[in-house]
């Protein structure tokens, strides 16, 4: 169902209840109206793509997240991923809202109410390899000595000791932060990346959990600096779309 678009059909934002938002007014991906595609109580966010071949453009993409932006600020939406397109209005009901109606139910119900929130926990690198060194005799030790052997040692000796630290740091900060949250999807963290993780929260808990990241950021300063973006619609939730 997800594919880049390339060429015309029906291009899907996402899905809401029909009686949950009346209309969009932000453009769509090629400049296109974005419209309410009804069947047993849901409603697909569609375009009608342009006859001919359809260039994704970079503002696309932009045009995408506005749409879902503003049906997020009026309903409980599960997004589409960026380039979802389908043949035919025809096959967005029966694909869909048809055939997966009680799926698609089920988790608007669990969307209900909450917002992501995106966390990014990085290293300060000259802090953690401080405390690294302080820590372990050997890698002090070879830090001083200049021949290729023990230069290449002391680099295999740092990357597992980040690597053990990572896992212990990323447990620690997400233990904090679970019990003020309705679920979590992690990725993968970038190099010297501790955690990367969405988290679901519901809106009336929004101030509790920036409150307990806020505390968790202060615990872990100055060796890991932690950053959230939000509230965002819950793309990393709207699981098999």
């Amino acid at each position: 169902m997800s594919a880049a678009a390339t060429s015309t059909g029906v291009y899907v934002y996402g899905i809401v209840r029909a009686d949950d938002l009346a209309a969009v007014s932000a453009e769509g991906v090629s400049a296109t109206s974005v419209e309410l595609l009804e069947r047993h109580g849901l409603a697909a966010l569609v375009s009608r793509l342009p006859e001919g071949d359809v260039r994704v453009k970079r503002r696309d993409l932009d045009r995408h997240l506005h749409v879902i932006q503003e049906a997020f600020a009026e309903a409980t939406i599960v997004p589409c991923p960026f380039g979802t397109v389908l043949a035919s209005e025809g096959d967005v009901e029966s694909v869909l809202l048809v055939g997966r109606h009680d799926e698609l139910t089920t988790t608007l119900k669990r969307l209900d109410g909450s917002v992501q929130l995106n966390v990014n926990a990085m290293y300060d690198e000259g802090n953690l390899l401080r405390e690294l060194l302080a820590a372990n005799k050997e890698v002090a030790a070879l830090r001083d000595e200049t021949s290729y052997h023990a230069q290449v040692r002391m680099g295999e000796l740092v990357a597992a000791l980040v690597e053990e630290r990572r896992q212990a740091d990323a447990e620690r900060i997400l233990s904090q932060l679970l019990d003020v949250t309705e679920d979590v999807a992690t990725d993968q963290p970038g190099e010297y990346g501790v955690l990367k993780a969405s988290f679901l929260v519901s809106r009336k808990r929004v101030d509790r959990f920036d409150a307990r990241l806020e505390e968790t950021a202060r615990m872990e300063h100055p060796v890991i600096t932690v950053e959230v973006i939000g509230p965002l619609p819950p793309t990393a939730f709207a699981r098999g779309l």
